[in-house]
């Protein structure tokens, strides 16, 4: 269906990275890749260009008999298939649209892969709203859901300028769409789990937290993730957690409490990655821990 009621649409399956580019930079088309469940899997080249072609502007160079030519991978894209698996880098510049299989209670007309006079007339109207709209849509700025930010608001800015010109309901529908579809396949990662974790630790312990102590909680509920760390029968080890960290800019050090020394976490070093991966959770200004004093009637945590 949307093969025929693109103009310039061209289906392909088993694409390398060179054809991709060179195909596109020549054509310019809507490009629907299928039979996609493991192509990207099998060739990590194609899944570069897919997404450095993701925005406009970035280029290709490649020598031909000693001269440099620059080719262009940007086109929109549709990639098909039975649980496509797509690294995670490419599922964050997606948007991703389920079919169910059709009941047998479900009556629905037999469509024949045929273009018609139907799809003609479809593909004239389209391309006549479009040149209509070019210039309205180039400066449109809709106004996004909650929590659209980034990547996930550049793939539905142009979704959303469409619904708000064609007015009527389509604003609404749009949105409501955008959330349902965004908040199906958004899953926190394995990193953002941790960190948000780690914010009900030190929301229920203090501000500082040793590196045991943490393995020791994370683990200490058997229905929870950390317990059978990746499936792979054992819990998250103490290394595993300082190596999701690491990403962040955290890092284990020596922490100080009473008279023992240790490696562990403070709570100010998360504030930067609580603000910023964790925007839904208010991060902590302060901690109020109990003072305690020591035999010398100082006092300490």
């Amino acid at each position: 269906m949307i093969q025929l009621m693109t103009p310039r649409s061209y289906a392909a399956a088993e694409l390398t990275g060179p054809n991709l580019y060179r195909f596109v930079d020549h054509l310019h088309p809507t490009l629907i890749v299928d039979d996609a469940d493991k192509l990207l899997e099998r060739k990590p080249d194609l899944v570069h260009i897919i997404n450095v072609s993701w925005t406009r502007g970035t280029k290709i160079p490649r020598q031909d008999h000693g001269i440099t030519r620059w080719f262009d991978p940007f086109c929109p894209k549709v990639i098909s298939g039975v649980n496509v698996q797509l690294p995670k880098t490419t599922a964050t510049r997606k948007i991703t649209v389920k079919l169910l299989p059709k009941l047998p209670r479900e009556k629905v007309d037999d469509f024949r892969h045929v273009d018609d006079g139907d799809f003609t007339t479809l593909r004239r109207k389209l391309v006549r709203w479009a040149a209509d709209n070019h210039a309205a849509l180039k400066e449109a700025r809709p106004v996004m859901p909650p929590g659209f930010n980034n990547r996930l608001r550049m793939n539905w800015e142009l979704q959303l300028a469409i619904a708000d010109l064609a007015g009527g309901d389509w604003p609404k529908l749009a949105r409501r769409a955008a959330i349902k579809l965004t908040h199906e396949r958004r899953e926190p990662s394995e990193g953002k789990r941790l960190l948000a974790a780690f914010h009900d630790l030190f929301s229920a312990r203090g501000s500082v937290l040793a590196s045991a102590e943490v393995q020791k909680l994370l683990i200490a509920d058997p229905s929870n993730e950390w317990i059978d760390f990746r499936s792979r029968g054992h819990p998250i080890s103490q290394r595993e957690i300082a190596l999701l960290l690491d990403p962040y800019d955290i890092h284990p050090t020596y922490i100080h409490r009473g008279r023992k020394t240790e490696r562990g976490y403070r709570v100010e070093h998360f504030a930067e990655a609580f603000r910023h991966y964790l925007p839904e959770v208010r991060t902590r200004k302060r901690v109020t821990v109990r003072k305690k004093h020591d035999r010398h009637g100082k006092r300490r945590r």
